[in-house]
């Protein structure tokens, strides 16, 4: 007598073939989960963004399940009709790697962001002058701390925040030390470098999809800054310094700087007071032209350079140096020292591009040159404002170049 096999059921028909999709339900809750933890609070993790992570791992499942339903209804079963259990086995292995790896690495568009680094929260340090560490991360030898503090409101209170931050840095090769007036973990939650990167049009596999809302965040987060310590051994020249923002009534910013690597010199880049209109000017016409002279420097450095692109170069040098021979009484020094060094040494990267250009070598020329232009003065119309202020209100004072590099990354 023979038994007739027992039919299964409907619903576990169904569950054989559609039990695939628990994964994508799985990656679903993973994703907005993992895009918060990323960006707390950010208001696009809720909206656009998510839907987009979302649907990646949609258009990822329709060939992750096709396989999936493959191993499981056809090769398998048939590897164990013919009792090969080492293939059986083998074949199972592989759907549950499958598995693993979708739900570790579906969502590509999150996955491949450009703000997932190393970066971990470690515990923050005390501090004294008046400050409280919020917030600390780390990232291999990085360090970066957010800390709440008051405004300090003469310069033994900036002298003495400059030193409580510049002794929390440890053997740190990049270390830098915020000071917000607020405790809101809204903003105390936010690292400068993952703030940097909201800055960046591409944050997102869909453009600028939610840079609306990072940037708004970026605002909120930097409204709330009261100045910086920054401490960096790595790039040329170096910098430890401390930065406290200054805010002019027309809304343009400066910094009042404690610089550790002169003698913890105190140097004012802020529009002094009794601004004159024909400073401001020639402030306004130097900027103007070594921004242009820079652009022209990026056009000929390019391959192939443009036509013209050198002849172009050599007219602007002229015209420019020509406008900006005449300069207000308290500026002179500042044309004769920090613009005159710009000047003359783009003048070196442009007769060695003229050289080369006729076939002859200067490359030793060029070389040291350039090396020094983007030591120095690649960033020269970000702060040639600034840099002016500074000799306005320290009169008669030669600054070198290694000494004015500070407030480049202050800008930066």
């Amino acid at each position: 007598m023979t038994v007739a096999a027992k039919n299964p059921s409907r619903l576990a028909r169904w569950l054989r073939w559609l039990w695939p999709l628990s994964l994508l339900l799985v990656a679903w809750v993973i994703a907005p989960l993992r895009a918060g933890a990323t960006y707390p609070g950010m208001p696009c993790t809720a909206t656009a963004d998510t839907v987009f992570s979302l649907a990646s791992y949609a258009v990822l499942f329709i060939p992750t399940a096709g396989l999936l339903l493959w191993l499981s209804r056809r090769l398998i079963p048939a590897a164990l009709r013919r009792g090969l259990l080492a293939w059986a086995g083998g074949l199972t292995a592989v759907a549950i790697g499958i598995a693993i790896v979708f739900l570790a690495f579906a969502g590509v568009s999150a996955d491949r962001r450009p703000f997932r680094t190393g970066e971990q929260t470690v515990n923050c340090p005390g501090l004294g002058a008046g400050l409280q560490a919020m917030h600390c991360w780390k990232d291999g030898s990085t360090l970066e701390m957010n800390v709440y503090g008051q405004r300090p409101l003469d310069l033994g209170g900036v002298q003495s925040m400059a030193r409580a931050l510049r002794g929390t840095r440890q053997d740190a090769v990049l270390y830098e030390a915020f000071v917000l007036d607020t405790t809101d973990r809204g903003v105390v939650d936010y690292s400068n470098g993952r703030l940097f990167v909201l800055q960046r049009p591409g944050l997102t596999d869909f453009a600028d999809l939610c840079l609306s809302e990072h940037q708004a965040k970026l605002r909120e987060v930097q409204s709330h800054r009261v100045g910086f310590y920054r401490f960096s051994s790595r790039q040329s020249p170096p910098v430890d310094a401390f930065f406290l923002h200054d805010t002019a009534s027309n809304g343009e910013t400066g910094y009042e700087v404690i610089d550790f690597l002169h003698d913890q010199a105190t140097l004012p880049y802020v529009r002094p007071d009794d601004l004159k209109p024909d400073e401001s000017a020639y402030l306004d016409r130097v900027t103007a032209g070594v921004a242009t002279l820079n652009q022209d420097l990026d056009r000929e450095a390019r391959s192939p350079s443009p036509p013209g692109a050198l002849a172009t170069m050599r007219a602007d040098f002229q015209r420019i140096t020509l406008d900006l021979a005449a300069a207000p009484r308290r500026l002179t020094v500042y044309r004769d020292t920090r613009l005159k060094r710009f000047l003359e040494n783009y003048d070196l990267i442009l007769t060695a591009e003229e050289s080369a250009a006729r076939g002859q070598s200067s490359q030793a020329i060029h070389s040291s040159a350039y090396e020094d232009h983007r030591r120095y003065f690649y960033q020269e119309a970000r702060v040639a404002r600034l840099i002016g202020y500074l000799y306005i209100q320290q009169r008669d004072v030669p600054f070198t170049d290694d000494e004015l590099s500070t407030v480049n990354w202050a800008v930066f």
